[in-house]
This record gives structure tokens, sequence and C-alpha cells, in this order.
């Protein structure tokens, strides 16, 4: 784009987008600080022909509702998915270095549909995408309960550690809403996520499932990723266990790398914020071009699926602009 004439401004905070009619005059920013987190007084007042909006699915919806664009559905900001996710720990007979080599390389959707897109048949659970994660070990430090001695002696043992993660399918069931973003009194974005029983009934199918592949692959130890777990020395101990363990926010530990939604797009004005294109269903000159725009979660890593709908709505805008 710099080849092409593009001018690449660094350093602001887009604020509002200023709306005159039913287009976007200008957007409004803020110059930081060289540290990227202070702001200055600075303010910086942008103008374009069409403005594309590209900030996450937690910021692009922020963005626009801090701008109050035009939202008579009150759709902006709902349907938030984050393929939430659990994990569990297994000492394994042989070295794993789960710290060198191409992580996550190794994944399976045997629980991701089998009854349906984002469906697991077990008791009509939520479907999760088994993957193998990396165990650097800040993360082992971070995630794997425990302090001092306790620590330590895992810790010794990081070589031989391997990890499963469970990524769920939220997003395609009535029980599975998703998450709103909202405006925090200072402008900032914030989500809330409530956990629903179908999900935690797929957090603790997926527990299961987890334990019982490490124990047949001859792991010697598994400890599931919630705070009254201990060590397994055997399939049955743990699934015993999982069928008492609490499935309750701060127990279970949870995670998410894959924000989703919050500007959904359809042909629907009435059911999404933009179309199938990205093009915001009320705002003439303004387009969405990134996760935020997805309906549901896709029940994979998104990256690549980002890289390829921006590429084609960028085609598809650039080719809009020169007629």
């Amino acid at each position: 784009a710099l080849d092409h004439n593009a001018r690449l401004f660094h350093g602001l905070r887009a604020e509002r987008l200023v709306m005159n009619q039913d287009r976007i005059e200008a957007l409004q920013a803020t110059a930081m600080a060289s540290d990227g987190i202070t702001p200055t007084d600075v303010q910086v007042t942008l103008k374009a022909k069409h403005f594309v909006v590209a900030a996450s699915a937690i910021g692009s919806p922020g963005l626009l509702l801090r701008s109050g664009l035009p939202d008579p559905y009150e759709r902006l900001g709902k349907r938030t998915f984050l393929h939430p996710v659990n994990a569990s720990v297994a000492q394994m007979p042989k070295r794993v270095d789960p710290f060198y080599g191409s992580p996550q390389s190794v994944y399976s959707d045997e629980f991701n549909r089998r009854n349906g897109v984002g469906h697991n048949d077990a008791d009509h659970a939520v479907g999760y995408k088994l993957e193998v994660p990396p165990l650097h070990p800040a993360m082992f430090a971070g995630v794997v309960p425990g302090h001092g001695d306790t620590q330590a002696k895992d810790f010794a043992h990081l070589p031989w550690m391997q990890s499963v993660i469970a990524l769920l399918s939220d997003g395609f069931h009535e029980n599975s809403p998703g998450g709103t973003v909202s405006l925090r009194d200072d402008g900032s974005p914030m989500l809330d996520y409530p956990i629903t029983d179908y999900l935690w009934k797929g957090l603790r199918h997926a527990f299961y499932t987890m334990a019982e592949i490490q124990f047949a692959a001859g792991a010697e130890r598994v400890r599931l990723m919630h705070l009254d777990s201990d060590w397994y020395s055997s399939w049955a101990d743990a699934k015993a266990a999982i069928d008492n363990l609490a499935m309750v926010p701060h127990k279970v530990r949870l995670f998410t790398a894959h924000q989703m939604g919050g500007c959904g797009m359809g042909n629907n004005p009435k059911e999404s914020v933009v179309n199938g294109f990205g093009e915001h269903h009320h705002v003439s000159n303004l387009s969405v071009h990134d996760a935020s725009v997805f309906p549901t979660s896709i029940g994979a890593n998104p990256q690549l699926s980002v890289y390829a709908l921006a590429a084609r709505n960028s085609v598809r805008l650039a080719q809009r602009l020169q007629k």
C-alpha cells in the first residue's frame, strides 16, 4: 500500500467516527506518547472517502459504540464468541520437550461435528476441537496450578509434559448466544460473556475426552486445569474426579485466543450489523474487515479465515470505489 502512495499514520488511538447524515465525515483520534499507552493532548482528525474498521471483535464494536453510529435493532456488540477453552496436562514416560518444534500441528474434529456443525452427540453437548499446544516455561507456570515446592517439582518434569486443549464451538445453539461488548464509563470496551449450562456440559465432556486420550497414549499421570484437580495416575481415577468437579467460574481454568463477532454479517439488517462484504447496513461509507463480522464462532483457529475474508472484501471495496 505504501508503494502505491498510501499514507501511514501511527501512534494514534481512534476515538470516534464523526457522522454527517448517512456518511462518516471524519475519524477523530488521540496521539499517544512514545510508550504507545499514554494519551497526549494532541487531537488528530482524518478525513477520507471511505472508512474501514479492523480493530478486532472487541475493539471494532467498541469504536462503533463510542461513535454513536445507527444501530436501530441493537445488534452492535451482540453475539461475540470466544471458543472457550479448557485443558489438561499429562506427564509422559518419554521426553516430549513441549517447548520445541511447531506447536499445534496436530488437531482433531472428532468431537466437533458429530451432531451437526458445532455439536457433539454426547448428551447434546457443544462440540469442541482438540489441539495440542506448546508448554513454554512461562506458560506452564501460569497455567498449571501450584506454588512453591509443589510447582518446582512439577517444573522438574516439564520436558516430559504434554497438554491437550479443547476449543468449544460456541454460537450454534440457542443456549450459546455468546457475549456482549459494551462501554465502560471511560469509553473503553468491555466484554460480558456468560458461561451457560450448555457450555459447562461441553467443558466437562472435554475433560473426559482429553484425560482418556492422554492415558490411552501412555500418560503416567494427568492433571486437569481445574483448581480442585489433583494429579491422577489412571483413567478410572480421573473419570471419577471429573464426575464430581464443580463446573463453575474461577474453578475451571478457561482460556481464549479467538475473539469473533460483535459486528455480525448477514443480509437482514434486523439481525446483523454489516452485509456479507463487510459493508455497514446503515452507514454508506463504512466497512468492517475483521473477525468481528463472523456471525458465529468458526470451530477452528480463525487466522486464515480472517485473512481470506478481509482480502475478498477489500478487493470488492477497491473495485466499488473505482467506479
